[in-house]
């Protein structure tokens, strides 16, 4: 195995920067997409933690010894993990690479672990990767302030019932910013939960506490 190093400096490619809550460090990725990628990461309940760059490894192709970097590894809550690598669809569909990551799947089986490509056309979902991107700019509460600490008790007497901001703005007397911003936060903390994969976030979104 080998390990690639982003953070050394190149002129010749743009090196993104994701500061990752979750994670606790920097995640270095080599394009847009793959920057992207990183909010999705941030945001799915069903993954602990990931990494870009992770150990490359080898692998036959065309008869040559061939070597491989994954663009990021997964660790999920069952303790699975998963390589994800990250193209632009009309790259994807290039006969080379399609021949090329096929070998590269069969190798990582070996491994006894699975890698999974996504494009576009999985990371730019609309409105979950706006949402993403949104609760990003609430990231890292430190310690609930005092009309965190009302929406998560109001949420929680009201167990099954999902209510929207609208109404919780209502019901605590706030002014609808003051709850839209602190509803933001605390999702973004998961304290509380919405549906934000299928919903853009507004007024009228649902909210619950499990």
């Amino acid at each position: 195995m080998y390990n690639r190093n982003l953070r050394k400096p190149n002129p010749n490619k743009n090196i993104y920067k994701f500061i990752s809550v979750k994670n606790k460090t920097s995640i270095m990725c080599e394009s847009s997409l793959e920057y992207d990628t990183c909010f999705l990461f941030e945001y799915n309940v069903n993954i602990v933690s990931y990494q870009s760059q992770p150990s490359g490894f080898e692998y036959p192709f065309e008869g040559k010894k061939r070597f491989y970097t994954p663009d990021f590894l997964v660790e999920y809550v069952d303790l699975t993990k998963e390589y994800f690598e990250v193209k632009p669809f009309v790259r994807a569909v290039e006969s080379e690479f399609v021949q090329k990551f096929n070998a590269i799947k069969v190798a990582v089986k070996q491994q006894q672990t699975s890698i999974s490509l996504i494009t576009e056309r999985q990371i730019h979902i609309q409105p979950r990767l706006d949402n993403a991107k949104l609760l990003y700019r609430y990231a890292d509460i430190q310690q609930l302030n005092p009309l965190q600490c009302e929406i998560v008790s109001f949420l929680r007497r009201q167990r099954l019932n999902k209510i929207s901001a609208k109404v919780l703005a209502i019901k605590l007397n706030y002014s609808q910013g003051d709850v839209n911003s602190n509803v933001l936060a605390l999702l973004s903390a998961g304290y509380i939960q919405a549906d934000i994969l299928n919903n853009k976030f507004n007024d009228e979104i649902l909210l619950w506490v499990d």
